[in-house]
């Protein structure tokens, strides 16, 4: 019986190289930590702008989050825009420039509680048109109370599967980030 034997420097290449082998699974980038979620209200047209936040500086599982409650005048249209920071970071991180940066990977949701009088539209949209919903218009009606959700999800993949036509729940994308707002319109 003959018996094959590989020098040990071809063992070692071999080794080597198989070992060395590029992994494409998708982006690299690692999830962000968000602490602080802050709503910026402006009225068309003119007017003071109200900022509103969740914030939770010791992530889940710690204290309790601060949210504030939402406080809007009924029968007023108002430019909202969203800011995300890592604030436990020093200093503090403004995650929404690597969200608008990787828009085509990031989709704002923001769902109102049944029966309410606001309505979100006008999202502002990625590079190929999906919205992504750092900015948005909310026209609010009659006087009411509910809640609003407003959640990030993150779109893997290169390039990301980020379609108009994706619902919340989407199963190509995990959520970076969810909060529920109560609000009054008075």
């Amino acid at each position: 019986m003959k018996k094959f034997i590989i020098p040990t420097a071809l063992f070692a290449s071999i080794l080597f190289i198989s070992s060395c082998k590029k992994f494409d699974e998708g982006e690299s980038n690692d999830e962000e930590v968000i602490t602080t979620m802050k709503l910026d209200f402006t009225p068309v047209g003119g007017g003071a702008t109200q900022s509103f936040k969740f914030e939770d500086l010791d992530g889940p599982g710690g204290n309790v989050p601060v949210i504030d409650n939402i406080s809007l005048a009924a029968g007023t249209t108002y430019n909202v825009s969203v800011e995300l920071w890592n604030n436990s970071a020093v200093p503090p991180e403004n995650i929404t420039e690597e969200v608008e940066q990787e828009n085509e990977a990031h989709r704002f949701y923001y769902t109102a509680s049944a029966g309410s009088t606001i309505t979100v539209s006008n999202l502002n949209n990625d590079n190929n048109g999906v919205p992504l919903g750092t900015t948005s218009t909310w026209t609010v009606g009659a006087a009411s109370a509910g809640t609003i959700n407003v959640i990030l999800r993150h779109y893997p993949g290169t390039p990301p599967d980020k379609q108009a036509s994706d619902p919340v729940t989407s199963p190509k994308s995990g959520t970076d980030i969810d909060v529920t707002f109560n609000y009054t319109i008075l």
